[in-house]
């Protein structure tokens, strides 16, 4: 993969089941070597948006390009550099976890041996068969099938949800020395948000089939706050901010409002003309999920 070329270009993805839209002109672009979090609740989009990045699902409009290629036509040679990890591991229950290994390495001719990391990560019994595997055990399976031909566009759903906390650890260790080393990308939903936020170089935001945030990391956590109003303050106090903040969500219940863009330079933000007090508070990632996401 060039360095100028993108591993995921999403170009306003929609996508309708029956009359309900699930994705609503989606857009954006992944770069070599980039982690990127893929976040939202139960029924936000993400697994219809990822069946639409892999080619796995059609749009009803918009466009889906990886590693370069519309993923309509990718030929096969550009297909054999992704990988992909689903939320559960279906089928192989015949197999001996060594016999599969080998079994779909050989769909990839010239690729290297599995990393031995990850071998010694997965701590599985070659001689195992696949049916035998607990949930944890297929789970990590998955992971290293997925991994064993070096991707480098790799998606990967919900990967640890069954993983202990130790593995999941791991396992994210492993992920981040993988894209340095490689230059790799990797998209990568999950709602274990404390794993994301120690590897993820950048974060989207899903809400109800929209993109309602994209944001670095870095940027996420210097310039995020939530504000909250003294009582009294209606429920429109928001359109009397600023124009620079941009509000990414609310919280009817305490009628605070999540804002973005906020200066380093100045703490107070010229908050002082607002016929109420603010309360200023820097957020965590899992308050101002639920708060942008809502």
């Amino acid at each position: 993969m060039s360095n100028t070329e993108a591993a995921f270009d999403a170009r306003s993805l929609t996508k309708r089941f029956g009359t309900r839209t699930v994705l609503d002109a989606v857009s954006f672009s992944i770069s070599p070597g980039e982690i990127v979090a893929l976040l939202g609740p139960n029924g936000a989009g993400k697994s219809t948006l990822i069946g639409c990045l892999l080619g796995f699902l059609l749009p009803d409009s918009g466009s889906s390009h990886m590693l370069g290629h519309d993923v309509r036509e990718m030929p096969r040679e550009a297909r054999a550099r992704t990988g992909y990890v689903p939320q559960t591991m279906g089928g192989f229950g015949s197999y001996r976890v060594g016999q599969l290994l080998r079994y779909l390495a050989a769909f990839y001719p010239g690729a290297p041996t599995p990393d031995s990391a990850w071998l010694s990560w997965a701590a599985l019994d070659p001689k195992a068969r696949v049916s035998t595997l607990s949930g944890g055990q297929k789970q990590r399976l998955a992971i290293l099938l997925a991994l064993q031909h070096r991707p480098e566009a790799l998606i990967l759903d919900e990967p640890v949800a069954s993983l202990d906390p130790q593995a999941r650890h791991d396992f994210m260790h492993l992920l981040s020395d993988y894209c340095t080393a490689t230059g790799a990308s990797v998209v990568i939903s999950s709602h274990i948000l404390s794993d994301l936020e120690k590897v993820c170089s950048r974060l989207l935001f899903m809400r109800r089939g929209v993109l309602v945030l994209d944001v670095p990391t870095t940027t996420f956590h210097a310039a995020t706050r939530r504000l909250t109003p003294a009582p009294g303050a209606p429920a429109d106090w928001t359109r009397l901010l600023p124009q620079a903040l941009h509000v990414v969500g609310r919280d009817p219940g305490t009628n605070a409002a999540l804002v973005g863009n906020w200066p380093d330079h100045d703490p107070a933000f010229a908050l002082d003309n607002l016929p109420w007090p603010i309360r200023i508070e820097r957020p965590d990632l899992e308050a101002a999920y639920l708060e942008i996401t809502r």
